[in-house]
């Protein structure tokens, strides 16, 4: 039925648990700093990456490209370290993402049904698309960490396309830069508001995962299909995946 499957990543196919926020988080990321020569104490970054992002996306949201526009967080970045009187090139900007994210992550793993439902659409000739809200220099580490950049067809991640789910520009994107047709794609999340309220804007059927102890239905779905119970593996069955 379904020639194209479109992922969301972070508790769709990533179980994963960060701190960008607390004060703990920020004493870290500064200690961080200052033992690799930037001069920073914890309130005084936290208020500059606090202040600047939020001036990023006020701006974003004022130019209205996009009903849901995002924002790079390198930008970021340059604007806290220059107002130090840093600056930085682009291999420092990156690294100092990946290390913000680094400090705040708690744990990372797949879920463990990803790889079988990603094995079995491979299997069965299925083509495998990614579409994550996500910054970039944070993510592409963990994509390559767990192992999933292999099995995806294509990538979209939210930041290097300026807008960001349930905004059906995003879905549009993915399907025009890899010539799919609607009819014949799902986009598989755990976010209703996000995954499947995008889907169903961009005319796309939606599946959802719920990953909550209990499931409520409701009388408007947004989806076509549900894993009442979380299950990837139900991906394969509902839309009638043949394994060979």
């Amino acid at each position: 039925m379904y020639k194209n499957y479109i992922f969301d990543l972070y508790g769709t196919l990533v179980d994963v648990k960060t701190d960008e926020s607390s004060k703990n988080f920020f004493k870290k990321y500064a200690k961080w700093l200052r033992k690799n020569g930037f001069s920073f104490e914890w309130k005084e970054f936290m208020t500059l990456y606090t202040v600047f992002e939020k001036a990023y996306r006020e701006k974003a949201k004022e130019e209205g490209k996009h009903s849901n526009p995002e924002i790079h967080v390198e930008n970021v970045f340059k604007d806290v370290f220059r107002f130090k009187g840093y600056e930085l090139t682009e291999d420092e900007t990156w690294c100092l993402c990946e290390s913000f994210r680094n400090i705040s992550l708690i744990y990372l793993k797949l879920f463990p049904d990803t790889l079988a439902c990603l094995e079995g659409l491979k299997k069965a000739g299925k083509k495998i698309y990614l579409l994550s809200n996500a910054q970039k220099s944070f993510t592409w580490q963990e994509l390559e960490i767990t192992g999933l950049l292999p099995y995806f067809d294509g990538v979209l991640i939210s930041s290097e396309e300026d807008c960001m789910k349930p905004d059906p520009d995003f879905y549009n994107i993915c399907c025009e830069r890899y010539s799919l047709n609607k009819d014949e794609s799902v986009m598989i999340g755990n976010e209703l508001k996000s995954d499947m309220a995008g889907a169903k804007a961009a005319g796309i059927d939606g599946f959802y995962i719920n990953r909550y102890p209990v499931f409520k239905d409701s009388l408007e779905k947004d989806y076509k299909y549900v894993s009442k119970n979380g299950s990837l593996i139900e991906v394969l069955s509902q839309t009638n995946v043949k394994i060979d």
